[in-house]
């Protein structure tokens, strides 16, 4: 379950093509997957769910996870 919320978080993040060669991938699943387990309980993705609860929930999610997820949004294309 971790797993997937990082994943589809990232997914949220990245556009379809950068996400598919993001190795920053991994990266997020790492530094996010015990927060948004955490922090985030029970939420389903997709509908911007995630991004409501982590936006709700921001002070508790630790800076290495917030860290990454900044980093990955630097890198996609726009961001």
């Amino acid at each position: 379950m971790s797993r997937s919320l990082a994943l589809a978080f990232a997914g949220l993040l990245l556009p379809a093509t950068a996400f598919a060669q993001a190795p920053d991938r991994a990266a997020i699943r790492k530094a996010c997957a015990a927060d948004f387990q955490a922090n985030c309980p029970g939420i389903k993705p997709g509908g911007g769910r995630l991004a409501a609860c982590l936006k709700e929930k921001r002070a508790s999610f630790s800076e290495a996870c917030l860290t990454t997820l900044q980093q990955a949004r630097a890198q996609r294309p726009g961001g």
